[in-house]
């Protein structure tokens, strides 16, 4: 049987172009699927991503 994962909620405030970015991404995925998918799970799809890019901790060192 598998464990089942604990999830936590996080609030986080982002502005109007970030917020377009991530219902374009919704859009586009609904258009091309008919799937709906919220703006919280594209979060997690880019954290997964992100954990696997060995440059990413680097990238926002460098950008703070």
């Amino acid at each position: 049987m598998r464990k089942k994962e604990i999830l936590y909620k996080v609030v986080s405030f982002i502005d109007r172009k970030e917020l377009d970015f991530l219902d374009k991404i919704s859009k586009d995925i609904y258009f091309s699927t008919g799937k709906k998918i919220p703006r919280s799970q594209i979060i997690e799809y880019i954290i997964h991503i992100s954990r696997n890019h060995n440059d990413l901790e680097k990238t926002i060192m460098e950008s703070i």
